[in-house]
């Protein structure tokens, strides 16, 4: 008896040590997409007068990457959930280097645009696994928490990137904010291929859903790109009306399949239908990105190009967003799991609305500190958020289940990323006009840079206006 009790007693301790180390493989692979991304919204500015890109290229830039996110993560949880998501996991880490690598030898800005596609294939395999990992391996008890951890690492990537990528960007160029990825997702893929056990156990494998990845992408991408060429072609333009018409048309279609598809749909949507959580938790995380995101997008380009901060110095302001995050990110989680999700997802929300209202105050003439400030606040409302929203969201469905919930959350996460840079391209460039954008962007006309800059303010704080409204949308699905 007293050898079977010191035998449960070191299988228990085995077991803990491996969630931990479960956590930090996941930890890694979730701070790798947000150090890329922040990395690259501080270099923007030289990239786009690197490679003369136009103003419609550098929107692509992010929205190439968040499109591929959007467009896969539900089938990748889908495929992870009935093939085991350690090899998609492996599979992740490999594209994902190997897209960084093409994008800092990029020689143009469509072949940017092509790699960061690559990269956006990678990622994708690393958030729907990542989350489900830690999921499927943490008690009920603890799953707040440990969410809460792993949430934590997204916003340290996020406040390592702004700071890193000034500093490279100012050191060595564009070019070097790629590499970065290189050798963290070397680490990451030799801890999974030496450590990491598979979670889900074999099952049957379903066919593979075309349809629904095909009508949900032909629609994401005609909407997008109709938002983001809108004001420049004309929004009455035959081109624009017919993308509107086939993004209506291919989401329409995409509902039907995923409706005969039944068990084996994309998306189970009767999680959905059936679901209240489910639904509301999920609409919430939408309106919440799409809300949020491009304000680090807009920043950067204000800081350097109206205020004529440098890299360096933009790196650093926004990084106060980033680490309030980071350091909120894991107390709401386990806060979550003592009180519920909905008062602390709520509240953010609240917080979030009331950043964004602040930053529409901005003028030519505004304080670093201002913009510090309110950016403290966002970052504030966002750590409330999505420990609580995400834990609330896996804590709803079966265990079955939880890959694709996986996805679906990214799927929210990254749709609503892809909408906030359409939205805010589209309501900038409809007051600024996109040759004034442009210019801005690249920094081509020094002796415009006024009458630029007036108009680019102008059309920042009515898309700040717009996103304000948007995430008060969003805090009332979070409290119902």
């Amino acid at each position: 008896m007293q050898g079977s009790g010191i035998a449960g007693i070191i299988m228990a301790s085995d077991e803990r040590s491996y969630r931990r180390l479960v956590l930090l493989i996941t930890s890694i692979g979730s701070m790798m997409a947000p150090l890329d991304g922040s990395i690259v919204g501080v270099a923007l500015p030289s990239m786009t007068a690197g490679l003369m890109m136009n103003y419609v290229s550098v929107i692509w830039v992010p929205s190439a990457y968040l499109v591929t996110l959007a467009v896969t993560l539900l089938i990748i949880g889908r495929i992870s959930d009935t093939h085991g998501r350690r090899r998609i996991l492996i599979a992740g880490l490999v594209i994902f280097v190997l897209g960084s690598v093409l994008c800092s030898i990029a020689t143009s800005g469509e072949e940017l645009i092509v790699f960061r596609v690559f990269q956006g294939i990678g990622t994708a395999c690393m958030a729907a696994t990542g989350t489900a990992i830690v999921t499927d391996v943490f008690p009920a008890s603890e799953r707040g928490k440990a969410l809460g951890i792993n949430i934590m690492s997204v916003y340290i990537g996020g406040s390592i990137g702004p700071t890193l990528g000034g500093v490279l960007t100012y050191a060595f160029g564009w070019r070097s904010v790629f590499w970065v990825n290189v050798p963290i997702g070397l680490v990451a893929l030799t801890l999974v291929l030496l450590r990491l056990r598979e979670s889900v156990p074999k099952a049957t494998k379903g066919p593979f859903d075309i349809s629904g990845m095909a009508t949900f992408a032909v629609g994401l991408v005609s909407l997008l790109a109709a938002m983001t060429v809108g004001e420049s072609v004309g929004w009455a333009a035959p081109l624009i009306i017919g993308l509107f018409v086939l993004a209506a048309i291919s989401f329409a279609l995409f509902v039907l399949a995923e409706m005969a598809k039944g068990d084996s749909a994309m998306i189970d949507l009767s999680l959905i239908a059936h679901n209240r959580l489910f639904a509301a938790a999920n609409i919430a995380a939408l309106l919440n990105y799409t809300a949020f995101f491009s304000t680090s997008f807009i920043l950067s380009f204000y800081l350097q190009r109206v205020l004529g901060r440098s890299a360096l110095e933009t790196g650093l302001i926004l990084l106060s967003m980033p680490v309030t995050m980071a350091i909120l990110a894991p107390v709401s989680g386990y806060a979550s799991d003592k009180v519920g999700s909905r008062v602390l997802a709520t509240g953010g929300m609240i917080c979030i609305t009331v950043g964004l209202l602040l930053l529409s105050t901005l003028t030519l003439s505004s304080s670093t500190l201002h913009v510090t400030v309110y950016l403290l606040l966002l970052g504030a409302g966002m750590g409330l958020f999505s420990s609580p929203n995400t834990s609330s969201i896996m804590g709803s469905v079966a265990s079955r289940q939880r890959g694709v919930a996986s996805g679906m959350v990214a799927t929210m996460r990254t749709t609503g990323q892809s909408l906030s840079l359409a939205v805010t391209g589209a309501v900038i460039a409809t007051v600024a006009s996109t040759s004034v954008v442009t210019s801005l962007f690249a920094g081509t006309d020094p002796s415009a840079i006024a009458v630029e800059s007036e108009a680019f303010v102008r059309g920042m704080v009515l898309a700040f206006i717009v996103a304000e409204a948007i995430a008060g949308i969003g805090g009332v699905f979070s409290a119902g």
